[in-house]
């Protein structure tokens, strides 16, 4: 693994020792770089050492040449360097090569990252496939591609750890920004090359949607050209009861209405999911084997009710159904109902954003209007709506890489808070008519298997512990609801965290989630994805507390040993998560 240190030396894939690197994804304070060795060459070149395309990661120092020696069955390198004041052999056993490294001022190796990652039984055996996300800046707004070099090191390294691939998202936004079907793929097609030259495989995440953190200070928004109409049409947008327009997404109930010079966003989709299979011919079915469909706000299926500074934790979010188009889909749904007067709108007594429920009307559970024929009227409505959009872009995908040895796969939201109350406030207006008595997960999930499509299911690094009792959260129940639901449709369910996560608590967190409350008469995940691959991933601490997890969740399930690396002995309190800024943001 890499060894670290305390001098501030910068990644050799960045061509410098620059102690700072703002905006790199790989920040990394090592002195020493080494990595798995197919083939028998060096070659050497200030400041970095370059190894061949199999190994993973390089890290800039100056030194001598390094030294080898070759037995029967192993490699060994030293790296030597006069200014060092300890040097020591540190071999990584692996099933053909041991890599020895110079660690520099820590003889205890308390801060190297540990070598007892890679054993002579590497590559470990794991009950499913293991994906790590790339960071959504990985290419930029303008479509070019970000720190290559250190994507590339960042990529070796998790090749040589043992993950079986990286996801990559691709937004509407770039691709398609300056005028319509005039799509450019040159920077994705440079990242899924350097991805296969890593020998990882590629699951694709088509974004039809906005990307925008505060946090990150990230903005990728919807094409220009899209906006231009939405400039004369606002209604192309989700809208809520105030008027407010969310704009990273466009409504459901255009899906076939031509707005865009004569297409519909259907076509528009369509056009653009074949120029990706036409462009990507030579790697789909051997480095991209999974598709992700963009199916909402953040690429989720439902509304979005908790609109980023509109909206904190934990408030029931408000019905998005007051755009144009929305409203005449729900005036005509009234009428063939025979009850036009239900068509005007939302409900009258629904709450604001960042209301609780027993603060009366519609969702409070005795009384509310919500359980009145009424509410059953307009949730099943509301409901139906985000169903039959999930339908037709499943669909869609489904019959164009009908042909291509590629899993179609959608994501669902886990909306957790108040699931412990009768109405389920902010899955309801989520789009989730899930109330007691009435499973809301089951319609989606036959969804799901009409299309043939996986169903990812994000925020499994989330447990009902971990949240204040007040807003009567269960994510746990969550979870168990839609997993049900989707064996009982027999569609399969990836996984996915959704917070940084750098510490034993958190990963303990997703383990539990995918594997210890798994009752038995579940599947197992067919895959869990891991978000993302930024700078901090590969900070001492953080990586050391990866490995272990990466380690710990492919063998649940399998025979442990004494070599396996435990985490129940590690303290349960995270820093990562659990505080009131972090509960804020779900």
């Amino acid at each position: 693994m890499v060894v670290m240190s305390s001098s501030p030396i910068a990644v050799g894939a960045f061509g410098g020792t620059s102690s700072s690197l703002p905006g790199c994804f790989l920040h990394c304070t090592s002195q020493i770089g080494g990595g798995r060795i197919d083939s028998n060459y060096w070659r050497h070149r200030e400041p970095s050492v370059l190894l061949p395309r199999s190994s993973w990661l390089v890290a800039g120092f100056k030194t001598q040449a390094p030294g080898m020696e070759r037995d029967s069955n192993k490699l060994v390198c030293h790296f030597r360097n006069p200014e060092l004041p300890h040097l020591s052999k540190r071999s990584l056993q692996m099933q053909r090569t041991v890599i020895t490294l110079a660690s520099h001022g820590d003889p205890s190796g308390s801060s190297v990252a540990e070598e007892k990652v890679l054993k002579s039984r590497m590559p470990m055996q794991r009950s499913f496939p293991f994906y790590v996300m790339l960071p959504p800046d990985t290419i930029s707004a303008s479509n070019t591609l970000n720190h290559c070099k250190a994507i590339q090191s960042g990529l070796l390294a998790l090749k040589a750890l043992g993950v079986d691939g990286v996801v990559m998202q691709v937004f509407w936004g770039i691709v398609e920004r300056d005028a319509p079907t005039k799509y450019d793929w040159l920077a994705y097609l440079a990242l899924v090359k350097m991805i296969q030259t890593a020998g990882l495989k590629v699951q694709a995440s088509i974004c039809f949607n906005g990307c925008k953190s505060s946090q990150e200070s990230l903005s990728i928004p919807l094409p220009s050209w899209v906006l231009t109409v939405g400039n004369s049409d606002p209604d192309i947008f989700f809208t809520d009861r105030s008027g407010n327009r969310y704009k990273d997404c466009l409504s459901l109930a255009i899906d076939s209405l031509p707005l865009f010079e004569g297409r519909t966003p259907l076509q528009i989709f369509s056009d653009m999911l074949q120029s990706f299979r036409s462009t990507f011919s030579d790697y789909i079915g051997n480095t991209i084997v999974g598709l992700s469909v963009g199916l909402g706000p953040e690429g989720e299926l439902k509304y979005p009710s908790f609109r980023e500074g509109m909206w904190k934790f934990p408030g029931v979010g408000e019905f998005q159904c007051y755009d144009k188009y929305m409203l005449a889909n729900l005036k005509q749904h009234s009428e063939a109902t025979g009850q036009p007067v239900w068509g005007h709108g939302g409900p009258h007594d629904a709450l604001s954003y960042n209301q609780w429920p027993n603060e009366g009307g519609f969702f409070n559970d005795n009384g509310g209007s919500w359980g009145s024929p009424y509410g059953e009227f307009f949730l099943t409505w509301y409901s139906s709506q985000l169903i039959g959009h999930g339908d037709r872009m499943l669909s869609l995908a489904a019959s164009i890489f009908l042909e291509d040895e590629v899993i179609v796969s959608g994501k669902l939201p886990a909306v957790h808070w108040w699931h412990k109350t009768k109405s389920h406030a902010a899955e309801l207006t989520a789009g989730f008519y899930n109330v007691e008595g009435h499973d809301g997960y089951d319609a989606f999930m036959e969804m799901f298997a009409k299309n043939a499509s996986l169903v990812i299911l994000p925020r499994m690094d989330v447990s009902d512990i971990y949240y204040p009792a007040e807003a009567r959260c269960s994510p746990e129940s969550v979870f168990l609801q839609i997993r049900r639901a989707s064996h009982k449709h027999g569609v399969p369910v990836a996984g996915e965290n959704s917070f940084p996560c750098h510490d034993n608590a958190a990963f303990r967190r997703i383990t539990d989630n995918v594997h210890l409350r798994n009752p038995p008469d579940l599947p197992l995940l067919t895959s869990f994805t891991f978000k993302s691959m930024g700078a901090s991933l590969f900070f001492p601490d953080h990586w050391h507390h990866f490995v272990k997890f990466f380690r710990k969740i492919g063998q649940y399930g399998l025979m442990d040993n004494e070599s396996d690396i435990a985490l129940k002995d590690q303290p349960t309190t995270s820093s990562s998560f659990c505080n009131k800024e972090q509960l804020v943001k779900m």
